[in-house]
């Protein structure tokens, strides 16, 4: 990792980092269905009316966390959000876990990128992976999304971190910050709604967006 040191990047973020009031946490809830955490978890696939993409939905067995992947020249790339002491330097105590949901962290961006096949199995390249599903969207929707990820992670680089457990790359991601309002799933539902679907339903703790899917 060049640049700053880990806990640097995570030193500068509480310097500069965003306010958040209690009435943006209202707002959040009142407008954003998604938060509602009561109702099963419903994704409602894209509806398409040009040229389409497959894209893969990774389900993890820890903390019920999902991840979005593109196929790219022969290589799958996963991208996902979370927190930068809980993902990327792997501190996953119970104070740290409770705290840095309790309150506006510094977020990061991960990105995988494991050679493969189509009709390959998926979750054996994945730590954690479950189970994962495929979809589709429009090609311009998913092209669009995937440089977006794409220029993100690069413009963090100079203060990427390997999480050498998961075989992921991270780097801040001041842009979002994380928390019990916005956590890995939030930001996924967020991307899928990008991609033309619809997200209802539990999304903070345990949600299922491939329910009714068959495993790839």
């Amino acid at each position: 990792m060049d640049g700053m040191s880990a806990e640097g990047a995570e030193a500068n973020y509480y310097k500069h980092k965003p306010v958040c009031s209690t009435r943006l946490f209202k707002r959040t809830l009142t407008v954003t269905p998604m938060f509602w955490p009561f109702s099963a978890t419903r994704f409602e696939l894209p509806v398409c009316h040009e040229t389409t993409e497959t894209l893969y939905l990774l389900q993890y067995s820890t903390w019920g966390h999902h991840s979005l992947a593109f196929y790219r020249h022969g290589e799958l790339i996963e991208y996902t959000y979370g927190d930068w002491a809980l993902f990327a330097l792997n501190k996953r105590d119970p104070l740290t876990s409770i705290t840095h949901m309790l309150f506006p962290t510094l977020g990061t961006l991960g990105r995988k990128a494991v050679p493969w096949v189509p009709d390959q199995s998926i979750p054996p390249l994945f730590v954690d992976c479950i189970q994962a599903v495929t979809f589709e969207a429009e090609a311009q929707k998913a092209a669009q999304l995937f440089d977006e990820l794409e220029a993100s992670f690069k413009q963090g680089q100079n203060e990427e971190i390997l999480n050498e457990d998961e075989g992921v790359y991270f780097v801040p991601y001041p842009q979002r910050s994380y928390w019990v309002a916005y956590n890995c799933n939030h930001a996924l539902a967020e991307w899928l709604e990008r991609l033309g679907g619809k997200v209802s339903g539990r999304v903070f703790y345990q949600p299922d967006f491939v329910a009714g899917r068959r495993p790839k």
